[in-house]
């Protein structure tokens, strides 16, 4: 039991990172509440999960906060946009859909591959601001190039998200225990699931300086 207890056993180190996994997802929350203040609160979260990953010891709160307010401004740049280009093209492909019944797939493809590569570069630029400091049009850039550079890991984020997002829709009942998993732990569990990937993509263009620096 006193091996069990010691804050470098495995049994520890993982009761620990649920700790913070629940934590975080309750900060994220939080400060996600206003809705616009997504884009600061997701490169604070991925901070934290990233730390989770690399098996770093994690200052839970100093940490959230540090990347939460660095990002105030690169967050809520890249947010605002792609929350109004999300809405717009959601909104394209339900009037085209709601109105042509469905026969006209091929007119929902534009607004469908916008909605896609917005969620591309939020999948990739917001993780990149928690790991390094470049200005917006680098990380957009970097983001861009990124996701489509590996799509297959791009597809699987995608799937992910769509997967959790189309159970708690679809299933009544499911949802009910799905949104409750969300509320405790499920936004940074599934920061978690891509920063096991995202992280081993970053990696070889971060220098390892700046990383330790961050």
């Amino acid at each position: 039991m006193h091996d069990l207890l010691k804050s470098t056993s495995p049994g520890m180190r993982f009761l620990t990172a649920i700790f913070n996994l629940i934590v975080a997802n309750i900060l994220f929350l939080i400060t996600s509440i206003p809705i616009v203040t997504i884009g600061t609160a997701l490169p604070a979260l991925y901070k934290i999960t990233f730390e989770i990953v690399d098996g770093e010891e994690v200052f839970l709160l100093s940490d959230f906060y540090k990347t939460l307010f660095k990002n105030i401004k690169r967050g809520t740049l890249l947010w605002l946009p792609l929350l109004l280009l999300t809405v717009i093209m959601s909104a394209s492909v339900f009037l085209i859909w709601a109105g042509l019944e469905g026969t006209a797939f091929w007119m929902m493809i534009p607004p469908m591959l916008f909605l896609f590569l917005g969620f591309c570069l939020g999948s990739y630029a917001f993780p990149l601001m928690a790991l390094c400091d470049d200005p917006l049009k680098v990380i957009v850039k970097n983001a861009f190039l990124l996701a489509l550079g590996h799509l297959p890991t791009t597809i699987f984020i995608f799937v992910l998200h769509a997967a959790v997002f189309g159970l708690l829709i679809v299933f009544d009942v499911g949802s009910v225990v799905l949104l409750s998993l969300m509320l405790f732990m499920g936004c940074s569990v599934v920061a978690l699931i891509c920063s096991f990937f995202l992280r081993r993509i970053f990696l070889p263009y971060i220098p390892k300086q700046e990383i330790e620096e961050d």
